[in-house]
């Protein structure tokens, strides 16, 4: 079959990747014998040898065959469905790049070829390298799209640019490099090994000036130089430290004059230092969160709102709410929320007494009527209604549920993300899943009568409903409902539970030592624990020490974290 001529254009490029999503896939093996690299008696030894070596990426199939680094790299090329561009003849824009930058891209065998639908287009002859390609995203907060192209047509395409350029070191010494950068980044072995220097600084500088030699606004080039400053932090850097310290917020506060920027990471509650800034960075930051969260960077007088979808910049699997307020001096702060998606908590897990697990574990046994969850933002109310949801999570039932945004998964529910721009808010969600025959369904929040109305509709007819509230306390969500104007009667049959919740901060089980209760605390303990509710002092009395397993209160006793102490 004749060779397809390769695109020497831009259009060519993108016209060719069109047309390459139609076609069929094909196998390695298959790659391997169209390029003529192994004849098909070879091919048949090896399948005969190991069916599993020719599906391998790794460069046991270049120790074993009479194949190069650029042989294999081509074949999976191929495979994965990526474009071949002509290198040797390709238009390359109109750009001028310094000595320095061609001699870095000539380093790494990079070929910048153009700019396209805000993708980066770079010709490469390892374009299957994921760690590549993330690095060049994390680094340029740009879509980019790796090409395959003759590995000696881009070093002669570059050497044309620079003819001065010095010679790379040996392809042994550069494929040590390579290596040691992967154990050093990842702790899992790398997909295919091949020959390439990945140094961070080389990189960044590398990206930073390509980016910049793009862009034609000035908070592209903050962005840039953010990137280069070696006082500011890779928002990748930041973003990845915060999900490992296991912080639910990260916060940028920027100052005038010459205060420092302060980056604080709120983790168990509490907000903590992270890092300063010094005043110079303050507004590339907040160009560069733009940027990541497609909102508009001219604007700086009014507050804006979006997201950050963490894998596009070569992250894990997060997301994050951002929210941009403007402050004194035309000074903004930034406040980021990460939402991970994450697996429920089973419900023996979550910290209940053993009197209300066995509560909520009934309440989400009924097969219909409405369960709420009520406390402030952040205080895990979503998080147990989906542990009860876990517990009746069968094949025997269908679950929908409507979230906004969807920070837990469970395999068998059936999870819609609310979207209010395009008219998917709780309500419609829920007079959709009315119609798609539920047993039980979730809605993430009662914010307004309309949606108040239909779950306690849908919770008299046969379907056993959870939502949350935005209340202090299971009697205030009562108040709450019926301001909304719900029908008093209709609200009293529905209602089978409120679960009034907060989060309390753990002991550690190690250094927390027993100390017993002073006598004046407990008479304290009951009076703040019958405030404003019916039940008597006695009552109160006895359901503390019946929810603590004691007789008297001279039994009870408190574990106190004496470290905890000691840094205070």
């Amino acid at each position: 079959m004749p060779e397809k001529p390769r695109p020497t254009t831009l259009a060519q490029l993108l016209k060719a990747t069109q047309t390459l999503k139609s076609e069929p896939v094909i196998t390695l093996a298959m790659d391997l014998e169209q390029l003529g690299i192994l004849h098909p008696r070879e091919i048949q030894m090896l399948a005969d040898e190991d069916r599993q070596l020719l599906r391998s990426r790794s460069a046991e199939l270049v120790d074993h065959l009479l194949m190069t680094n650029e042989d294999l790299h081509h074949a999976l090329a191929r495979t994965a469905g990526i474009v071949e561009v002509d290198a040797a003849h390709f238009v390359l824009p109109q750009r001028t790049f310094d000595v320095q930058l061609l001699r870095k891209m000539r380093a790494h065998d990079l070929l910048f070829l153009g700019e396209a639908d805000d993708t980066i287009y770079m010709a490469t002859w390892y374009p299957t390298d994921e760690t590549m390609r993330n690095r060049l995203r994390s680094l340029t907060s740009r879509s980019v799209r790796l090409v395959w192209a003759d590995r000696d047509a881009i070093a002669a395409r570059l050497e044309r640019m620079d003819p001065q350029a010095p010679m790379k070191a040996p392809e042994h010494d550069m494929l040590q490099a390579h290596q040691a950068f992967i154990r050093k980044a990842s702790s899992t072995p790398p997909a295919a090994t091949h020959a390439v220097t990945v140094h961070d600084e080389d990189m960044a500088h590398l990206m930073s000036e390509t980016v910049r030699a793009l862009a034609s606004k000035q908070a592209k080039s903050d962005m840039d130089d953010t990137e280069e400053s070696s006082d500011s932090p890779s928002m990748v850097r930041m973003i990845m430290d915060a999900q490992a310290l296991h912080a639910s917020d990260i916060h940028i506060e920027t100052n005038p004059g010459e205060e420092f920027t302060r980056i604080r990471l709120r983790r168990d509650g509490d907000l903590e230092l992270y890092q300063k800034l010094p005043p110079t960075l303050s507004s590339a930051m907040v160009s560069r969160i733009k940027i990541m969260a497609r909102l508009d960077i001219s604007e700086h007088r009014r507050p804006q709102d979006g997201k950050i979808n963490f894998s596009e910049f070569g992250g894990e699997a997060l997301e994050l709410r951002v929210s941009i307020m403007p402050t004194h001096d035309g000074m903004e702060d930034v406040v980021m929320r990460l939402l991970a998606s994450s697996k429920p908590v089973p419900l023996g897990k979550l910290g209940l007494q053993p009197r209300d697990a066995e509560a909520v574990a009934r309440m989400s046994a009924r097969s219909f009527g409405l369960i709420l969850a009520a406390g402030p933002t952040g205080s895990g109310k979503t998080t147990t209604l989906h542990s009860m949801l876990a517990e009746i999570n069968i094949d025997e039932r269908k679950i929908w549920t409507a979230e906004d945004p969807i920070e837990i998964t469970q395999p068998g529910l059936r999870q819609v993300q609310v979207n209010p721009k395009i008219g998917l808010t709780f309500a419609s969600a829920m007079r959709g899943f009315l119609r798609a025959d539920p047993d039980v369904i979730m809605i993430g929040e009662i914010r307004d009568t309309e949606t108040a109305r239909i779950v306690i509709e849908a919770s008299l007819t046969g379907h056993l409903v959870l939502s949350t509230l935005h209340t202090n306390s299971a009697s205030e969500s009562v108040v709450r409902l019926l301001d909304l104007g719900m029908d008093a009667m209709n609200f009293a049959d529905s209602l089978v539970g409120i679960i009034a919740q907060r989060l309390v901060r753990s002991l550690c089980p190690h250094c927390a030592q027993k100390a017993p209760l002073p006598g004046a605390q407990f008479p304290e303990l009951v009076k703040a624990y019958v405030h404003a509710s019916p039940p008597s002092g006695d009552e109160g009395r006895q359901r503390l020490l019946t929810a603590a397993g004691l007789g008297s209160p001279e039994e009870l006793t408190l574990k106190d974290g004496r470290w905890l102490r000691a840094l205070r």
